[in-house]
């Protein structure tokens, strides 16, 4: 009987000590499966097409044959696509001129200028303004050659209008936006927007050089139809001069600036 009291003994004081005890509260557990995290992704598409290798490449967008000057040439129609899923929030939108490669034909053989008969023969008038000549029984001094060193992309202009007519960039030189990315727009998920572009070849005339063979308007000697004809004669250097570029569109989701949670 004796050991038994003991034993008892034992038990409840190893219980009150929560060394193999028994109690427990109620408790119930449920488990949430298929917990999923899943990334978005920006897809710029222009006219539908993405760069290879993802897709076919991108078609050329401006092709400009014998441009003169003070025309407007376009529009150039471009359609880009934000082709990111309906869940992303509107991304901006980016044009970009870069990679510019002038040509610049060399004079005829023949002709007495320094060059070698390279290529395409350049017109006589080109010749006049950039060796010099006669323009119109006036002896003028050459500006110099103007195709070699790109200087075309001075003298382009580019204006960006939406599909409204409206201007959202330019006329603006191309010199003056080279390798600089322009914003257009913010461009929603699953929105295709259009965009066209225009182009301009810009007049110069012989003051933006320093010269004056013409007399201007309201000057000694002033006649309306030859200074018409002639004061703009150093802009003749670009004829047969040629440009190559590419044109990148960017799409960028700018990084959200969100508190941090909790406290």
């Amino acid at each position: 009987m004796k050991s038994v009291f003991l034993s008892v003994v034992v038990v409840c004081a190893l219980a009150i000590a929560g060394i193999g005890g028994t109690f427990a509260t109620w408790s119930d557990s449920e488990t949430s499966m298929g917990n999923t995290i899943e990334t978005g992704s920006v897809d710029l598409m222009v006219n539908g097409a993405d760069d290879e290798p993802w897709g076919e490449g991108v078609p050329t967008k401006v092709t400009i044959t014998c441009m003169q000057p003070c025309k407007w040439y376009g529009p150039f129609e471009v359609e880009l696509w934000n082709a990111s899923q309906d869940c992303m929030p509107p991304a901006h939108a980016y044009i970009h001129f870069k990679d510019g490669c002038c040509g610049n034909a060399l004079p005829k053989e023949g002709s007495g200028y320094p060059d070698p008969y390279i290529g395409d023969l350049k017109p006589e008038p080109e010749l006049v303004a950039e060796y010099g000549g006669r323009v119109n029984c006036r002896m003028v001094e050459g500006i110099g050659r103007t195709g070699d060193d790109c200087s075309m992309l001075s003298h382009v202009e580019v204006i960006v209008t939406d599909a409204e007519g409206y201007t959202i960039v330019g006329p603006v030189a191309l010199v003056n936006i080279w390798s600089d990315e322009i914003f257009l727009f913010d461009l929603p998920a699953c929105t295709p927007t259009t965009i066209n572009l225009w182009f301009h070849l810009i007049q110069e005339s012989e003051e933006d050089y320093g010269l004056d063979y013409f007399a201007d308007p309201g000057d000694e000697g002033y006649n309306e139809l030859e200074w018409e004809k002639f004061n703009d004669w150093p802009s003749w250097a670009v004829m047969k001069d040629t440009v190559v570029f590419s044109i990148e569109f960017d799409l960028w989701l700018e990084d959200p600036v969100e508190p941090v949670p909790g406290k």
